[in-house]
């Protein structure tokens, strides 16, 4: 039985042109539409009746291809996809990956349902976003592709690593720990890379032992920073910590004040995203703000661009960052606990 991707294929268009014409929409030419019709004649093509229906009752849908929806985190990010899609007429529909099911994306998106997706996850691997663009377009936050058909918008994660360092090495630190993010993101990769290359260049030195393993989750950066207060115990250890992103840095504030230490007295934090919880908890959190509501608007006026054909017209985009200096951040304390 004839699919839409062997229509699409024999008339020489992608699959959403395909699915624009037999939905009778006045997007398309009256020649393409003519070339569609025939090559679904030629291949005797029977509509699948359910996508057909959905895609009746929902009209323009974009999905957001995410690992999970999980923590403050996405608020924003989600939000500012909405506000766009809901402006230009278009229904977000968002698609929670699994791990170790990775076929499941390409099986959601052979229902023909979609427009465009905008993908933020590293269970989807880039050859099979490579492979998705050929039918739909591609907005990527997560990575950047070289290909002519996805594009990205992503924020200065480095840059803010930069500015971290900076800030601390400013308040009198020489000593920082680093807690890590999951180790298949970039955005923990840059992160992490961005506050070696800031330390080397001021100067300062990387102690291993200050390095401290995390997945961007609260438990982890509690149990981190538990862990390396009781190893530690009576030796000199890292003024302040740098934390791959707030959650992480919340956990971690837990584990400091069970310990009967204080943040900033005895060691300082800084967080990365700017959750609206980093400006409640006590002490405030010092962070650095990602613009989460603009990735987000920009994604979604990007991946409509690319949905009318509008290629030349639309170019990755790198967001840039601000440090947010609240009370979790003072001058270097000693080096010791006793």
């Amino acid at each position: 039985m004839a699919t839409i991707k062997d229509v699409a294929k024999l008339a020489g268009v992608s699959i959403s042109t395909v699915s624009y014409v037999l939905n009778n929409s006045n997007r398309i030419g009256e020649e393409t539409r003519q070339k569609v019709l025939k090559a679904a004649k030629e291949l005797n093509y029977v509509p699948n009746t359910f996508a057909r229906s959905l895609k009746k009752e929902k009209y323009d849908l974009v999905s957001l291809i995410v690992h999970e929806i999980k923590g403050p985190f996405y608020d924003s990010l989600v939000k500012g996809i909405q506000d766009v899609l809901h402006n230009m007429g278009y229904n977000l529909l968002i698609y929670c990956t699994l791990e170790n099911r990775r076929q499941d994306v390409a099986k959601f998106l052979k229902n023909d349902i979609v427009d465009g997706l905008i993908i933020m996850t590293p269970t989807v691997k880039s050859e099979d976003i490579e492979g998705f663009s050929r039918d739909f377009p591609v907005v990527t936050l997560d990575r950047v592709l070289k290909s002519e058909r996805v594009r990205s918008v992503r924020i200065g994660n480095e840059r803010g690593s930069y500015e971290v360092v900076r800030h601390l090495h400013e308040l009198g630190h020489r000593r920082i720990g680093f807690i890590k993010g999951s180790k298949d993101t970039l955005d923990a990769r840059e992160r992490y890379s961005g506050f070696t290359g800031a330390m080397k260049k001021f100067g300062l030195n990387v102690v291993a032992g200050d390095v401290l393993e995390g997945d961007f989750t609260e438990e982890s950066g509690r149990s981190s920073m538990s862990g390396y207060l009781e190893a530690n115990r009576g030796r000199k250890i890292a003024t302040a910590f740098y934390c791959a992103n707030d959650e992480t840095a919340i956990g971690a504030l837990k584990a400091i004040n069970e310990y009967g230490l204080r943040v900033p007295e005895d060691i300082s934090l800084v967080g990365f995203d700017d959750i609206e919880l980093s400006s409640y908890i006590t002490p405030k959190l010092t962070t650095v703000r990602r613009p989460m509501y603009q990735l987000g608007s920009l994604a979604a006026h990007m991946l409509i661009s690319l949905i009318f054909g509008k290629y030349d017209e639309v170019s990755n985009i790198n967001l840039d960052v601000t440090l947010v200096v609240r009370d979790s951040t003072g001058r270097a304390a000693h080096e010791e606990i006793e």
